[in-house]
C-alpha cells in the first residue's frame, strides 16, 4: 500500500517546535496528513473532541501532561489507535513505562529517519 491509495492521518504529540517542523516536512513528503498537539493534554483532548487519527507519534517529556500519562489516558478511554513513542531515551525503564501505559512501539531516534517512519507505518498497514 502506498500513501496515494489511502488517506492516512498522523497525530504528532511533541512540544518542541523545530521537531514538529521537521516531522511536518517528512510527513508531507510522504503524502500523508498530520495534525499536531503540543502536549499530552492536547492529545487527549483531540480524541475526547471526537477527532480520529490512524497513528499517534508520542513524545515523552512535555509540559502539562507527559507522554506516559497521555498514553495511559488514551488507552483508558478506549482509544485503540497505534501509539508510537519517539524518544532519545532508549533505557529499558523508559520503554517499560510506555509499554505498561499501552504504547505499541518505541523508536529511539527523534526525529526518526524517513526510513524508520515508513517502516513503522508499513508495519501497522498504514503505508
Amino acid at each position: 500500500m502506498n500513501a496515494s491509495s489511502k488517506s492516512i492521518k498522523i497525530l504528532l504529540v511533541e512540544d518542541v517546535k523545530i521537531n514538529r517542523m521537521v516531522m511536518r516536512m517528512m510527513v508531507k513528503s510522504l503524502g500523508l496528513e498530520m495534525e499536531e498537539a503540543e502536549d499530552g493534554q492536547k492529545a487527549v483532548d483531540y480524541f475526547v473532541g471526537g477527532k480520529k487519527a490512524d497513528v499517534v507519534l508520542m513524545d515523552r517529556d512535555m509540559p502539562i501532561m507527559n507522554g506516559h500519562e497521555a498514553t495511559r489516558q488514551l488507552r483508558s478511554m478506549g482509544v485503540e489507535t497505534p501509539i508510537i513513542v519517539l524518544s532519545a531515551d532508549d533505557s529499558q525503564s523508559n520503554r517499560d513505562v510506555f509499554l505498561q501505559a499501552g504504547a505499541d512501539e518505541f523508536l529511539q531516534s527523534k526525529p526518526p529517519s524517513r526510513k524508520e517512519l515508513v517502516d513503522v507505518l508499513t508495519k501497522y498497514g498504514l503505508y
